[in-house]
C-alpha cells in the first residue's frame, strides 16, 4: 500500500511539473498573439493616417497617428510619421519633438527618411548647423543614401557655401542614378564654380531622366545662355568672354582648358552661312546651335582622362553604342519640336535604342 501511494505522489508530481510549461506556453501564445493584434492595429491606423496626409487633411492623420501612438507608444515609425504631417502643416515645433522623439527608438528601415526630415525642420528653423549635423550623423548610418546627402547640399547652397554643397551632392548622384534634383543642382553648383565639364555632363543628365518641364527649361535655358556668351562679337571684333569665376583646386587647369576648347569652337566653326557665336532669331536655330555645341562637348567629357566624375562612363557609353545623336535631339526636343519631329520620322528606332540601352545598361551597371 505504501508503494502504491508513493507511486500516486510520484505521479501527481510529475503531472504538476508538465503542466506548469503548458501554463507558460498558452500565456506566451496569448502574449505574441495580443502583440501581433496590437501590431496590426497599429499598422491599419498608420496607413489610415498616410491615405489622409496624401489627400492634405493633416489633422485627420494626426488624429489616426495619435490613436496609434496610445496603442503601442514605442513605436518610431507612428512618431515620424506624425512628424511629417506636423511639417507638412508647418508647425515645426511639434514636428521636430515627435522627430527627436522617434530618433530615440528603433529606427530601423526609418533612417534615410528621418534623418532627412530633423535635418529639413532645423533647416527651416534658421538653425542649419543643427541640420548639417545630424545630416552628417544620418549619412554615416545610411552610407547609401541619395536624399540624406541631396538635402544637405541643399542647406549648404542655402549658406553659400559652393565647395562644400558640390561635395554633398556627389555622395547623392553617387547613391542613384535616376534621382533628377540631385543631377540638377550639379550642374547648377558647377556652373557657379566654373567646373565647365561638370556643368556640361550633369545639366544634359539632368535633363534627360527629369520628367519637370521647368527643369528642362532651366537647363536648356542654362546650356544655351552660358555657351552663347563665351564668345561675344562687337562690331567687327570677336572677344573671348572671360566668366569672373575664381578656379581653385587641382582641377582647375582641366576646366580652364575644356573652356578654351569650346570657346575655340565657338570662334571658328560654321552653321552654314552662320559662324557659332552670330545671334540666332529662330529657336530651329538655337536647337541647330545647340546639337552642334552638345556633340563636341560630350566628345570632350568622354576623353578628358584628369575628369573624375563618375558620370564620364555615360557619356563614353553614348559614343561606344553611338547613341550621342539621338540623346541630343531628344533632350534639345523642347526648343523646336518641328526640328525634333523631322528627326524622329527619320530615327524613331534610334531614339527606342537610346531608352533601351539606357535602362537595360546604363542604370544596370
Amino acid at each position: 500500500m505504501n508503494k502504491v501511494i508513493a507511486l500516486i505522489f510520484s505521479l501527481a508530481t510529475c503531472t504538476s511539473l508538465f503542466a506548469a510549461p503548458n501554463a507558460a506556453s498558452k500565456n506566451a501564445s496569448t502574449s505574441t498573439a495580443n502583440k501581433n493584434a496590437i501590431a496590426e492595429a497599429v499598422k491599419n491606423l498608420v496607413d489610415q493616417g498616410v491615405q489622409f496626409h496624401e489627400q492634405g487633411q493633416y489633422d485627420e492623420a494626426i488624429a489616426k497617428y495619435k490613436i496609434a501612438e496610445k496603442k503601442d507608444p514605442k513605436s518610431a515609425l507612428v512618431k515620424y510619421e506624425m512628424a511629417f504631417s506636423y511639417h507638412a502643416k508647418h508647425e515645426l515645433d511639434k514636428a521636430l519633438s515627435y522627430a527627436k522623439a522617434a530618433a530615440k527608438l528603433d529606427t530601423k528601415g526609418l533612417n534615410e527618411n528621418l534623418y532627412s526630415l530633423l535635418g529639413t525642420i532645423y533647416d527651416e528653423k534658421g538653425m542649419p548647423d543643427s541640420a548639417l549635423t545630424i545630416y552628417r550623423e544620418g549619412f554615416a548610418k545610411e552610407p547609401n543614401s541619395f536624399n540624406i546627402p541631396y538635402n544637405a547640399t541643399i542647406t549648404y547652397m542655402r549658406k553659400n557655401n559652393a565647395d562644400s554643397a558640390y561635395a554633398w551632392v556627389k555622395r547623392s548622384i553617387n547613391n542613384s542614378r535616376t534621382h533628377e534634383g540631385s543631377y540638377y543642382y550639379a550642374g547648377f553648383i558647377a556652373s557657379q564654380m566654373g567646373k565647365w565639364p561638370a556643368f556640361y555632363a550633369y545639366t544634359m543628365y539632368s535633363t534627360f531622366i527629369t520628367k519637370k518641364g521647368e527643369i528642362i527649361r532651366d537647363n536648356l535655358s542654362r546650356l544655351y545662355g552660358k555657351t552663347k556668351y563665351l564668345v561675344l562679337k562687337k562690331d567687327s571684333t570677336i572677344e573671348m568672354s572671360k566668366p569672373n569665376i575664381k578656379q581653385t583646386g587641382s582641377d582647375s587647369t582641366v576646366n580652364n582648358e575644356f573652356l578654351l576648347a569650346i570657346q575655340t569652337m565657338l570662334a571658328t566653326d560654321t552653321l552654314g552661312a552662320r559662324k557659332l557665336y552670330d545671334k540666332d532669331s529662330t529657336s530651329a536655330q538655337q536647337t541647330e546651335f545647340l546639337i552642334h555645341i552638345l556633340e563636341k562637348c560630350i566628345k570632350l567629357i568622354a576623353f578628358t582622362d584628369e575628369i573624375n566624375e563618375p558620370i564620364q562612363r555615360f557619356y563614353q557609353g553614348l559614343i561606344r553604342d553611338r547613341l550621342v545623336e539621338a540623346f541630343i535631339y531628344t533632350i534639345c526636343e523642347p526648343i523646336d519640336r518641328p526640328t525634333f519631329a523631322q528627326w524622329l520620322i527619320k530615327n524613331r528606332s534610334e531614339q527606342v535604342r537610346l531608352f533601351q540601352w539606357f535602362n537595360r545598361e546604363w542604370l544596370m551597371l
